[in-house]
């Protein structure tokens, strides 16, 4: 024991801070088991548990074959409901492309579900209507630079997308606000709620989450002028890969 506490922990925690200070950048190849077990004159397990309980903590990716390596995680910041309609309306497209690009990533997405579904017994409620009755849902997975980063499900009342292309397999490369946007619909008011948990296993296998990384949920819910929900969007967020961004102006405080 070192300092009172475990040698694996006190060689994580060596690891660990040189890794947060930015001393090994993320892509580095750590050192070898051997060269650790020389370096801190101890055992193989002893070595395996330090680099294990970084594992867990999402700091490390090992690579079979190659070694351990600091782990890549370039964040992509998330700007609030305020500014995303703004956004989409300026671009063109998806906000989630549109964040992506700004910020030098390469945005795409694999389709996991589109068609009419019963709505689930969370979403009601958002969507004010009886759980189990039928809506339309897009659910895909979005990546960033190849890399899983969220799974986007939204689900849009019958009234709002029967026999538009909300509907339709293909892909929207406008994005759904827009489209809503075109078919008369006026976004007015929007809430976000956000959960953060531990990833359920089909989460952490679709986002490839190593073993300690958390996901944040957010509920997005936009309504029109008559408080009329015009879409409900469930995203599970990698946690490590996106920081959200909250601004406010004079303008917003009520007096």
């Amino acid at each position: 024991m070192a300092d009172g506490q475990p040698l694996s922990k006190k060689i994580a925690a060596d690891l660990r801070q040189s890794i947060l200070s930015g001393e090994r950048a993320p892509g580095t190849l750590l050192p070898s088991e051997r060269e650790l077990i020389e370096q801190y004159n101890t055992s193989k397990s002893t070595a395996n548990k330090a680099i294990a309980l970084l594992r867990s903590e999402g700091l490390l990716d090992s690579q079979f074959g190659r070694g351990t390596f600091v782990r890549k995680r370039p964040p992509i910041r998330r700007v609030s409901a305020a500014r995303r309609h703004a956004e989409h309306r300026s671009s063109g497209k998806p906000i989630f492309d549109t964040m992506a690009i700004d910020q030098g990533q390469v945005p795409s997405r694999r389709m996991l579900e589109i068609g009419r579904t019963p709505t689930p017994v969370d979403a009601a409620p958002w969507l004010q209507i009886a759980s189990g009755e039928e809506v339309v849902v897009r659910r895909r997975l979005q990546l960033l630079d190849g890399e899983p980063a969220v799974i986007s499900t939204s689900y849009y009342p019958l009234w709002v997308a029967a026999g538009t292309r909300l509907e339709s397999p293909e892909a929207l490369p406008e994005g759904p606000d827009e489209l809503i946007e075109s078919l008369g619909h006026r976004f007015v008011r929007g809430v976000e709620v956000f959960q953060a948990r531990m990833p359920t296993p089909e989460e952490a296998e679709l986002l490839r989450l190593p073993i300690g990384v958390p996901i944040v949920r957010m509920w997005d819910v936009d309504y029109d002028e008559e408080g009329r929900t015009l879409q409900v969007a469930s995203d599970i967020y990698a946690g490590d890969r996106h920081e959200f961004s909250y601004e406010w102006s004079e303008g917003d405080i009520k007096r």
